[in-house]
């Protein structure tokens, strides 16, 4: 009988205790005048920008710390990005407008956010994410960089639950080609297996503004509107 107990306390230890699925709503970020912090962003290069395998790192940034309330973390590139549009005249001077695909990777969510349920935290598998990333030339010289992010993820301890990630604004600060990676930026990860590989890169970093993301239960409606978001950016 003793055994029988002990066993049946094992158990119980090894299921996670949930209190509560992360509250459907829409939440921005606090440029855009809502309770989301905005963030930061690395990408290693394997080798360089714009290549397969290059993997993304984004964390929330309250000003002193990075990835307090949120962090998305090892989609990489699964095929090789998309050139758009390419302005770039005889005197070098244009702009290259690209479409990048990555596959997999992780959302974690701090518990006491603004999608407080309940749980210490939560964490999504990515189903989606597609970037726009606008490249700006001078004299042949690459001068500032944009990108608008789409995304749609799936909630690890509640699969009826579903969310979508709209980033209107990263812009690329710098990469290892002119410098190093500053401190209070992402360290870079590589996704293979999905792990920070520290502060050498190659790679880039930058800003993360304009944010918009909403929980809601999974539908074909909720597919659908995501993937109207991400044409909607091709449109530009």
């Amino acid at each position: 009988m003793k055994a029988v107990i002990a066993f049946l306390l094992v158990m119980m230890m090894a299921v996670p205790v949930l209190a509560g699925a992360p509250a459907d709503g829409t939440y921005k970020s606090s440029d855009i005048g809502g309770l989301m912090y905005p963030g930061r962003y690395s990408e290693s290069w394997f080798p360089t920008k714009l290549s397969v395998d290059n993997t993304l790192h984004e964390q929330s940034w309250d000003g002193a710390t990075l990835g307090t309330q949120w962090q998305w973390y090892c989609p990489w590139v699964v095929n090789a990005p998309t050139l758009l549009v390419n302005t770039v005249n005889g005197s070098g001077n244009g702009q290259k407008i690209w479409t990048v695909t990555y596959t997999g990777g992780t959302c974690w969510l701090d518990g006491g956010g603004p999608w407080a349920g309940g749980d210490p935290t939560y964490t999504a598998s990515i189903l989606t994410w597609t970037a726009v990333v606008t490249e700006t030339y001078s004299n042949f010289a690459e001068v500032g960089t944009v990108r608008t992010h789409a995304a749609s993820a799936q909630f690890n301890n509640y699969p009826d639950g579903c969310m979508s990630l709209q980033i209107e604004n990263t812009e690329k600060i710098g990469d290892t080609d002119s410098g190093t990676l500053p401190a209070g930026y992402p360290n870079f990860w590589y996704w293979a297996p999905c792990a920070d590989i520290g502060t050498t890169g190659p790679g880039e970093w930058g800003d993360v503004d304009s944010i918009t993301f909403t929980i809601q239960g999974c539908t074909i409606a909720t597919e659908q509107k995501s993937w109207g978001a991400v044409k909607s950016l091709y449109k530009k």
